[in-house]
């Protein structure tokens, strides 16, 4: 039985030993001719477990007193008000705080992860979920305590994984619109110059419009945009030309001088 549920017990038992009592004054008035009721002996009290309040009549001389001859023992971290020890006086309130322990367990959703993919499909800036993510599901187990009905701390025991969560896709754009023609990527690159003529590493004629390129990073046959030069086609390479390097042809060497080393951002189809 609950500690309230024991008080109200108690509460019945003294409310038959209140009509004992009466009849036991009546018979000693007829008998003794007069009796003083001093407040001293039965005082009204107000009782509250848990914000719960209920009245009672006792004889007892202190809080502990009346608990002890109701049976009730209250365990480590209860919290009595005035205190165990505190006389009792009619009208008096007592408040009982009873400190509990509870196992709870709960479901609870678990946030997805998000992975970023890039994709030539879309335009630069653009992006689009591709595939949509699903929260998990996950069961927890809490030790919660509580100290008059209110909780005081919740500690995570225990989690199982019911439903794993699924990874939601986001395809970002590296795709690039230049004068009305799409680009699949740029690049910042060092670009050089060269000129003079022969045959590329494609077997074409060298020649304007065509540029030497890293196969490894640009690949050859690729058309291309050079910021403040114009449209390109990746055809030749170059023992110089590694990594983000590329090497344009020019009409002339003067051409090429003039050009010299610049960096230049280039957008491949």
């Amino acid at each position: 039985m609950s500690p309230l549920g024991r008080l109200k017990t108690a509460y019945e038992n003294h409310k038959i030993f209140t009509k004992v009592l009466a009849i036991a004054l009546v018979i000693n008035l007829l008998f003794a001719g007069a009796f003083v009721f001093t407040s001293i002996m039965v005082k009204d009290i107000t009782v509250s477990v848990n914000g719960k309040s209920i009245k009672y009549r006792t004889m007892a001389k202190t809080v502990d007193d009346m608990l002890s001859g109701w049976g009730v023992n209250l365990d480590e971290g209860d919290v009595v008000a005035p205190g165990q020890k505190a006389k009792l006086k009619d009208d008096m309130d007592v408040s009982i705080d009873l400190y509990e322990v509870e196992t709870e367990v709960v479901k609870e959703a678990t946030d997805f992860k998000q992975k970023e993919e890039y994709t030539s499909d879309l335009l630069e800036g653009e992006e689009k979920v591709t595939t949509k993510g699903v929260k998990g599901q996950d069961e927890v187990t809490y030790e919660v305590t509580y100290l008059g009905g209110e909780e005081q701390s919740r500690k995570e025991v225990d989690r199982k994984t019911i439903k794993k969560p699924k990874t939601q896709i986001l395809s970002k754009g590296t795709a690039i619109a230049i004068n009305g023609e799409r680009y699949s990527r740029k690049l910042v690159v060092q670009a050089t110059a060269y000129s003079g003529g022969g045959t590329t590493a494609t077997g074409t004629r060298a020649r304007v419009g065509e540029i030497a390129v890293d196969p490894r990073v640009i690949p050859l046959g690729s058309e291309c945009y050079i910021e403040g030069f114009g449209k390109v086609r990746a055809e030749d390479t170059g023992g110089a030309v590694k990594g983000n390097i590329i090497d344009i042809y020019m009409a002339s060497r003067g051409a090429a001088i003039r050009w010299g080393r610049r960096t230049v951002t280039i957008y491949i189809k």
